[in-house]
C-alpha cells in the first residue's frame, strides 16, 4: 500500500472522533443552561458624604483691628534766634541724639548789645524822673509866688482905691493916681502869668510820664531780648537736628536747633472707612464741637496697643486713640487713626526693651467695644446668604441667615442660625439639598474662629 493511502485512512479516523466529542458537548451545555440559576439582585445603597462642621459657639465678640504705622514724637519743637548776635556758648550735650532736661541752657548769644542798651534807657529813665521833680518843684514855687503876688495885687488894689477917691477931692495929682493904676495892672498881669504856668504843668508833667512810660517799655523790650541772648530746653527732649555751630552769627528768626519731645509718641494707622465702622459701635449722639473735651477714644469705645518686634519677641506699649484724620487719603481713601503712648523713653532695658524712637514701624492694635452673646461662623461657611447646616437624619439643610457684622475671619449672625447647630465648613460642592452626610468636627477650624472673635486674630483692611 502506497504511503498516500494511509495518510487518508488516519485522517478519516480522526475525523470519526471529533464527532462524538462534539455532540457530548453540546449535551453538557444544554444541562448546564437549563439548571442556570437566576441572578441575586442586591438593594441599591445611598453614598453619605463626608463633611468637616463645627458646632455653632456663642462668645463674646471683641471687634479688632490690626494695622501698622510710624513712630512720631507728640511735640517737636524748633528753636528759633529771638535776636540776633554771635553764639559765644554752646551745650556740650548740643549734638543730635543726645536726650536733654527741661530747663537746660542749650546755647548763649553775646548780650553786650544788649546791656548797653539797658543801660542808656536806665539813663534816659533817670533824666525823666528828674525833670519830673523839677516841674513839681517849679509848681510849688509858682504856687508860693501866686500867693504872693496876689497879696501884692491885693494891697496895690486898695491904695488905688483910696486915690481914687482923693482925685475926686483934688487932694492927689492925677499923676500919681495913674502911676498907682498902673503899678495895679502890671501887678495883675504878673498873678495871671503865675496862674497860666500853673495851668500848664500838669500838661507837662503828663508828658514827662508818657516819656518815662515809653523808656520804661523799651527797657523791658531791652531786657527781654537779653532774657532771649539764652535759649534753654522748654521740656526735656531729645535733639533732632543742631544748625548753629560755636562763634557763627545768626539772624533773628533762624532756625537753630530742632528737638522732639519724649514724653509722649505718636502713631497713625490707616484703616477703611468700612473696618472703622466695624469698631466703633455706638447709641450715643456725639457733638465734638460743642464739647472741647471729649476723649474721642472713650466716645467711640476704642482701646489701643502699640506692638514692637524685638528679635522675635513683641514689646508692646498701652495706648489711646487721641483723634482721627480731619481728611481721607486722596490715595488710599483711608482715615488715619492717631493714638498716643505716654513715656515712649521709660523703663528702658538694653536688649529686652528698647524706647519707642522715632521712626519705628511698629504695630497697632485697635480694639472697639465688646458684643456679648454672639453666634459667629468662618467666613467661607457663608454661601451668598446661606448657610449649610447638618439637619435631621444628617442630611444637608439650607437656611438663610442675616449677618450682624463681617470681618475677614468670623461673621456675626445677627438671625436665622441657633446655637450648637452644625454648620458645615467643607467646599462641599455640589451641595444638594437633603443629602446624606457623614460628619467630622473640626475643632481648628473652631478655634480659630473663637480666637478671633474674641479679638486675638490679625485682621488687614
Amino acid at each position: 500500500m502506497s504511503q498516500p493511502d494511509e495518510e487518508n485512512k488516519k485522517h478519516s479516523k480522526r475525523k470519526w472522533l471529533f464527532y462524538p466529542a462534539l455532540a457530548l458537548g453540546v449535551l453538557v451545555l444544554v444541562v448546564l443552561v437549563k439548571n442556570k440559576a437566576e441572578p441575586q439582585k442586591e438593594p441599591l445603597q445611598e453614598q453619605a458624604r463626608v463633611v468637616r462642621v463645627i458646632a455653632v459657639p456663642n462668645v463674646t465678640v471683641l471687634p479688632a483691628f490690626t494695622g501698622n504705622g510710624n513712630v512720631e514724637p507728640g511735640q517737636v519743637w524748633n528753636g528759633v534766634a529771638e535776636v540776633s548776635g554771635t553764639v559765644i556758648e554752646l551745650s556740650p550735650r548740643f549734638n543730635q541724639g543726645e536726650i536733654i532736661q527741661a530747663g537746660q541752657v542749650l546755647l548763649r548769644i553775646d548780650p553786650r548789645d544788649y546791656q548797653l542798651k539797658i543801660a542808656q534807657a536806665e539813663t534816659a529813665i533817670d533824666a525823666i524822673k528828674a525833670q519830673i521833680v523839677e516841674i513839681g518843684i517849679r509848681e510849688k514855687n509858682s504856687r508860693t509866688s501866686l500867693k504872693i503876688e496876689q497879696e501884692n495885687l491885693t494891697i496895690g488894689q486898695a491904695e488905688l482905691d483910696r486915690k481914687e477917691k482923693l482925685l475926686a477931692t483934688g487932694m492927689v495929682a492925677r499923676s500919681d493916681f495913674e502911676r498907682e493904676k498902673r503899678a495895679v495892672l502890671s501887678q495883675t498881669q504878673g498873678v495871671q502869668s503865675l496862674k497860666n504856668a500853673l495851668d500848664l504843668y500838669p500838661a507837662e508833667r503828663t508828658r514827662m510820664q508818657a516819656e518815662l512810660k515809653r523808656l520804661n517799655a523799651q527797657l523791658a523790650d531791652t531786657q527781654l531780648d537779653l532774657e532771649r541772648t539764652t535759649m534753654a530746653m522748654p521740656f526735656s527732649g531729645r535733639v533732632a537736628e543742631t544748625r548753629i555751630e560755636l562763634n557763627q552769627y545768626v539772624r533773628q528768626g533762624e532756625v537753630l536747633v530742632s528737638v522732639d519731645s519724649i514724653d509722649m509718641a505718636e502713631v497713625t494707622v490707616q484703616l477703611q472707612p468700612s473696618v472703622l465702622a466695624k469698631l466703633v459701635r455706638s447709641d450715643q449722639v456725639l457733638n465734638p464741637g460743642k464739647n472741647s473735651s471729649m476723649q474721642i477714644g472713650d466716645a467711640l469705645g476704642l482701646t489701643a496697643m502699640v506692638v514692637f518686634s524685638l528679635a522675635g519677641t513683641d514689646v508692646s506699649w498701652p495706648a489711646r486713640v487721641a483723634r482721627i484724620s480731619d481728611r481721607l487719603d486722596p490715595q488710599t481713601r483711608t482715615v488715619g487713626v492717631i493714638v498716643e503712648v505716654d513715656g515712649p523713653y521709660e523703663n528702658i532695658q538694653p536688649g529686652v526693651r528698647p524706647p519707642l524712637v522715632k521712626g519705628t514701624f511698629v504695630e497697632v492694635k485697635l480694639t472697639g467695644a465688646t458684643l456679648p452673646d454672639r453666634l459667629v461662623v468662618p467666613p467661607s461657611a457663608l454661601h451668598g446668604e446661606s448657610l449649610y447646616i447638618v439637619g435631621k437624619e444628617n442630611r444637608l439643610q439650607k437656611i438663610a441667615v442675616k449677618i450682624e457684622q463681617r470681618s475677614e475671619n468670623y461673621l456675626v449672625v445677627e438671625s436665622g442660625l441657633q446655637l450648637g447647630q452644625k454648620v458645615i465648613v467643607s467646599d462641599l460642592v455640589p451641595a444638594i439639598d437633603g443629602m446624606l452626610l457623614e460628619t467630622v468636627d473640626d475643632l481648628e477650624t473652631l478655634n480659630r474662629l473663637v480666637n478671633a472673635a474674641t479679638g486675638h486674630a490679625r485682621e488687614l483692611p
